[in-house]
């Protein structure tokens, strides 16, 4: 697999088969953010919310390092979110870029060989 970049208001998602790496843009990084490699083997969630013609979307990357991840990410501050090194955002008019990202994550990070790492497999989804 060849990497995919998705590129977002704050900077750019580039997806390899073992990790996702988000690299800021300049002008995030003058505010704070930092750049940031997630290999699947950490992710556990992936949580996000669509943007809307008004406020901007997101997609944050949990992983099992979070500090509480799953209460805390379960309701997010808004304001957070922007310089968290996890999170993406993405504009209204970004919200395709957004969703074929949040699909080629979910699509590459339950694939079988990544599956004992926390993304539930298609064999162990059928028994249920």
């Amino acid at each position: 697999m060849t990497p995919r970049t998705f590129r977002g208001f704050n900077g750019k998602a580039v997806l390899y088969p073992d990790r996702v790496e988000i690299k800021r843009a300049l002008s995030a990084r003058i505010f704070g953010a930092k750049s940031i490699v997630i290999p699947f083997p950490q992710l556990v969630k992936v949580l996000s919310e669509p943007p809307t013609r008004w406020v901007n979307g997101w997609v944050y990357l949990a992983t099992e390092t979070d500090p509480a991840h799953l209460r805390y990410w379960a309701d997010p501050p808004r304001t957070k979110i922007g310089s968290n090194p996890q999170a993406i955002v993405y504009t209204w008019w970004q919200r395709d870029i957004q969703a074929d990202f949040i699909a080629a994550v979910n699509e590459v990070w339950q694939e079988p060989s990544q599956s004992p790492t926390g993304a539930p497999s298609e064999d162990s989804q059928q028994g249920s």
